[in-house]
C-alpha cells in the first residue's frame, strides 16, 4: 500500500510538473493568471467544506472570496503590494511562533474562525502570486492595472514562477523521500504524524543545495548570503506551511482536503506550501 500511494504521488507530481512547465513557458499570462485563480478559488473551497458545514456560510465566505478578488484588482496599486506582503510575512511569522510556543492556541483559533483564518490566508497568497514583479514603476502604468491579466508578455516572470514551483517541490519531494525512507524522529507527531526531523532537515538542504549549484555552475551567478538565507527561508516555510494545513484537518478530523490528486489529496494538500513561501519571495527579489 505504502510502495502505490508513492507511486501514485510521483505520477500525479510528473503529469502536474509537465502541465504547469507547459502552461509557464508557452501560454498568454491571462490564462496562467486565470489558473492561478482558478487554483487558490478551489483551494478556499477544500477549506471551507472541511471546516463548514453551514452551507450557507460556505456559499456566502465563498461570495466574499470573489468580491475581495475583483476589489483587489480594480484597486492594485504598488502600495496595495507592498503592504499586504509585509502584513502575510507578519502573520506568518506569528504562525510560526505559534506552532512551536502554543499550537493548541493555533487549533483554538482554526476551528472558532476557520473561515475568517482561511479567508485571509489564501487571498493574501493569491495577491501575492499574480502581483509578483509588480512593485516596479510598470504598475503605475494604466496597461497593468490588473496585473498579471493585463500583461501581454510573461518573460521574464515565468521563470519567477518557475523558480517558486520548482523550490517547493524540491523541498516537498526531497522532505518525502528521505522521510519515508530514512525518518525516525518524529517532528509533531500530533499535528502531522508522517513529518520526522530528518525529512525536515532534507527538505531545507536539498532544493538549496540544488539551487546553489544551478546558479554557479550554470548561471555563474554569484549568490549573496542574503540569497541563501533567503532559499532556506522559503523551504523552512513549505513546512510551516504544509503544517498549518494539517493543523486544519486534525482540526476537524480530515485525512485530507480533497480526493481530485491521486496520492497526493486535494489541491490545497498541493498549495498549503505555497501560501507563506509566494510572499517570502515577493519581499526577496521585488520589494
Amino acid at each position: 500500500i505504502a510502495l502505490k500511494i508513492m507511486l501514485n504521488r510521483i505520477f500525479t507530481s510528473i503529469i502536474l510538473a509537465s502541465l504547469l512547465l507547459t502552461i509557464l513557458l508557452f501560454s498568454h499570462p491571462l490564462l496562467i493568471g486565470a489558473l492561478f485563480t482558478l487554483i487558490f478559488i478551489y483551494g478556499y473551497y477544500e477549506w471551507l467544506k472541511i471546516s463548514c458545514n453551514n452551507i450557507k456560510k460556505i456559499y456566502f465566505s465563498f461570495f466574499l472570496m470573489l468580491a475581495a478578488m475583483f476589489l483587489l484588482l480594480e484597486y492594485s496599486s504598488v502600495f496595495l503590494v507592498r503592504s499586504l506582503t509585509y502584513f502575510s510575512l507578519t502573520l506568518w511569522l506569528f504562525i510560526f511562533l505559534i506552532l512551536i510556543f502554543n499550537p493548541s492556541y493555533l487549533k483554538k483559533n482554526i476551528t472558532n474562525n476557520s473561515e475568517i483564518f482561511g479567508f485571509i490566508l489564501i487571498i493574501t497568497a493569491w495577491y501575492m502570486a499574480i502581483s509578483l514583479g509588480y512593485t516596479s514603476v510598470t504598475i503605475t502604468q494604466n496597461s497593468y492595472k490588473y496585473l498579471i491579466f493585463s500583461s501581454t508578455e510573461l518573460s521574464p516572470l515565468n521563470y519567477y514562477y518557475l523558480f517558486i514551483i520548482t523550490l517547493v517541490s524540491l523541498s516537498d519531494i526531497s522532505g518525502y523521500v528521505i522521510g519515508r525512507i530514512f525518518g525516525k524522529r518524529k517532528l509533531y507527531e500530533s499535528i502531522s504524524p508522517n513529518k520526522t526531523y530528518e525529512g525536515f532537515i532534507a527538505s531545507i538542504i536539498f532544493p538549496t543545495l540544488i539551487f546553489y549549484c544551478y546558479f554557479i555552475l550554470f548561471q555563474s551567478y554569484s549568490l549573496l548570503i542574503t540569497d541563501i538565507l533567503f532559499m532556506l527561508l522559503c523551504c523552512i516555510y513549505c513546512t510551516i506551511g504544509d503544517l498549518l494545513v494539517s493543523t486544519l484537518k486534525r482540526c476537524f478530523n480530515a485525512k485530507d482536503t480533497g480526493n481530485l490528486l491521486p496520492g497526493h489529496g486535494g489541491v490545497l494538500d498541493r498549495l498549503d506550501s505555497y501560501l507563506p513561501v509566494i510572499a517570502i519571495i515577493q519581499f526577496w527579489i521585488f520589494i
